[in-house]
């Protein structure tokens, strides 16, 4: 009986040597794969900060080109409705009606999140929540106002500026300031000021989202 209890009792302790090292071999592989999980997560929160950097530059080289866009444009119309000479309008005047810059986004990390099915290897919640936001909202819709005024300039301003200005060759201005007093010309510019006005607080909503995300990316790593 004792015999049968020894053979029993070390059954059992190999038994419990054969668990632990299973044990011990799921705990070591979950800490790897959860070690690998963020160095992955670290190496995609660099690039997107890096990409946020990029977009952020941008944004306010675009806020500041439009600043001085709608500048000449609202110049324009006081010129117009002042009734000052053609010598009073400058070629800068005309050029502002449609050369406004238009937002791409360095978005190539975060579709890489996506098509890879990797997003929810950023454990924040609420970071990747932000994230989400700024790329497939806010930049949607801001890409929106952007396709809309690109086609009223393309389709509409470009066209007719192109037909009725005609740019002086000796002075920086124009030849006759006529034009800018018809009434569509007056309507094509002042939709595509308002446009640019709105187009303007989204691109300061965006890039202050921009630098609070970037900071919050930064806070993680």
């Amino acid at each position: 009986m004792a015999r049968k209890n020894k053979k029993l009792g070390q059954y059992f302790a190999e038994l419990m040597v054969v668990i632990v090292g299973i044990t011990i071999a799921f705990a070591l592989d979950n800490l790897g794969q959860i070690k690998k999980e963020q160095s992955t997560e670290k190496l995609y929160l660099e690039a997107l900060a890096l990409d946020l950097e990029k977009d952020i530059a941008q944004l306010t080289r675009f806020r500041d080109s439009t600043n001085a866009i709608l500048k000449n444009v609202g110049e324009s119309f006081q010129y117009i409705y002042s009734n000052q000479p053609t010598e009073a309008f400058r070629r800068r005047h005309i050029t502002s009606t449609y050369t406004a810059p238009y937002f791409h986004s360095n978005n190539g990390t975060y579709i890489s999140l996506i098509n890879s099915g990797d997003m929810n290897v950023i454990s924040d919640f609420e970071l990747r929540t932000s994230i989400v936001d700024l790329y497939s909202v806010a930049y949607s819709e801001m890409e929106q106002q952007d396709v809309f005024i690109k086609k009223l300039v393309d389709e509409q301003i470009y066209p007719h500026m192109l037909k009725h200005i005609t740019f002086s060759g000796m002075r920086d201005g124009i030849e006759s300031s006529d034009i800018l007093k018809d009434n569509f010309t007056i309507n094509l510019m002042g939709s595509y000021l308002n446009f640019l006005n709105r187009r303007q607080v989204s691109y300061e909503s965006v890039l202050n989202r921009c630098k609070a995300l970037k900071e919050l990316i930064s806070s993680k790593l």
